[in-house]
This record gives structure tokens, C-alpha cells and sequence, in this order.
């Protein structure tokens, strides 16, 4: 299975519990489930899948997601 990266203007297609994977231009990535989100959907709460916590995204921050 093959994972799809696209460049949300905001994370309102993500689904509280889905599995996503966040890559920046960078080169910095962060894979975790979703944990919640601000209800205009500029934010995401996104908990670690190596058990380093959760962490928040705003949507301005370059990510391009993955599902």
C-alpha cells in the first residue's frame, strides 16, 4: 500500500483516530494518530508513534500529510 501526500490547505479531511504521516519541506516527519483538532480545522493534535507524546500542527506550517 502506497501512502498519498498532499498539501492541505488545512486538516479538515482528517478523521479523529486516523493514522497520518506529516512530511515538511525541510525533511522533518512525524507519523501518529489524530487526536482532535480545532473546530475551524487550523490545528491538529497529533499523538507520536514512537511514544514521544503528541504535538501540535497548524496548518501554515508547510506539512504536507499522508494517509
Amino acid at each position: 500500500m502506497t501512502s498519498q501526500h498532499s498539501s492541505l490547505a488545512d486538516f479538515s479531511a482528517l478523521k479523529r483516530g486516523q493514522q497520518i504521516t506529516l512530511r515538511h519541506p525541510s525533511g522533518d516527519q512525524f507519523s501518529g494518530v489524530l487526536e482532535d483538532h480545532a473546530d475551524d480545522a487550523s490545528v491538529v493534535w497529533i499523538r507520536s508513534d514512537d511514544g514521544a507524546g503528541r504535538r501540535l500542527f497548524h496548518r501554515e506550517d508547510g506539512y504536507s500529510i499522508g494517509v
